[in-house]
């Protein structure tokens, strides 16, 4: 048989169960004494918890806390000495390493810049090669309307006039347009 875990056992004592839940538990409890002992046993403890005297603190901490929330924590200043100190240390690690990494290098066999520019050019040269663009012709668009620039001024300033005319009337407050 499976015991009542201390959280359910306290969730019974605070009414939290559900009325489905709380009638497996207290079946569970009629059938096992060690569970109910347990629970009498909590309940004791919680009822002498609640009998003792609410005690003030001797010390009001509140105001001490409060001005140091106020506060702001100082931020730690780099100790110069050592950055310096780091610094010559991995100059001389890289001094001190530079043999082992030459030896390394040296067997390896890289291209210099003209072998990779010269394959880079080839092979640029031969895809550009390979690529045709189809010969378009465009027309610039045409109205059918013979517009000469005295006619077209005419017609952008009568649509200016008329624009400034029609805002000027939608702006004039409706008490002034009626009388």
């Amino acid at each position: 048989m499976q015991h009542l875990s201390d959280e359910t056992l306290n969730e019974i004592i605070d009414h939290a169960l559900a009325p489905k839940q709380r009638a497996g538990v207290e079946t569970h409890l009629a059938a096992c004494p060690e569970c109910a002992t347990r629970l009498d046993e909590l309940r004791t403890l919680f009822a002498e918890l609640d009998s003792l005297p609410d005690l003030a603190p001797d010390v009001d901490f509140a105001p001490a806390i409060v001005t140091r929330l106020g506060q702001s924590a100082p931020i730690p200043r780099p100790v110069r000495w050592l950055t310096l100190a780091q610094s010559i240390g991995a100059i001389l690690a890289g001094i001190l390493a530079w043999p082992l990494v030459e030896t390394i290098i040296q067997p390896l066999k890289l291209p210099s810049l003209a072998e990779i520019l010269a394959g880079a050019t080839s092979s640029w040269l031969q895809a550009s090669a390979d690529l045709r663009l189809p010969e378009l012709t465009f027309q610039s668009p045409t109205l059918g309307l013979d517009l000469t620039s005295t006619s077209l001024t005419i017609a952008i300033v009568s649509v200016s006039v008329l624009w400034l005319a029609a805002n000027g009337l939608l702006l004039i407050p409706r008490s002034r347009r009626t009388s």
